[in-house]
């Protein structure tokens, strides 16, 4: 397995895959309710992080955890990204 880019290191692996999942719902929310393509990288940007926000919150509400990948509860961080995303979208992004 190759050695982690030095930028990502300092980072936990949950950190990393939460918002992974977040870019890919943000970019799903964006194909269903998305207007022009240039505020895609906004979508993004908000998915990510809402995401690494929605794992905290589960974790510390222990929220159920039908799925789970590693330490990352999925639908706690598809909950966050996609909550944010829609109430940016409502907002006018």
């Amino acid at each position: 397995m190759p050695p982690l880019p030095p930028a990502l290191s300092p980072l936990p692996p949950w950190l990393v895959l939460a918002g992974l999942l977040g870019v890919i719902n943000a970019a799903a929310c964006f194909m269903l309710i998305g207007r022009h393509i240039s505020r895609l990288a906004w979508y993004a940007v908000l998915g990510m992080i809402a995401a690494s926000l929605g794992q905290v919150v589960g974790s510390a509400v222990q929220v159920p955890e039908p799925l789970k990948i590693g330490d990352v509860n999925v639908m706690a961080v598809s909950a966050g990204a996609w909550g944010v995303v829609l109430a940016a979208r409502l907002r006018g992004l």
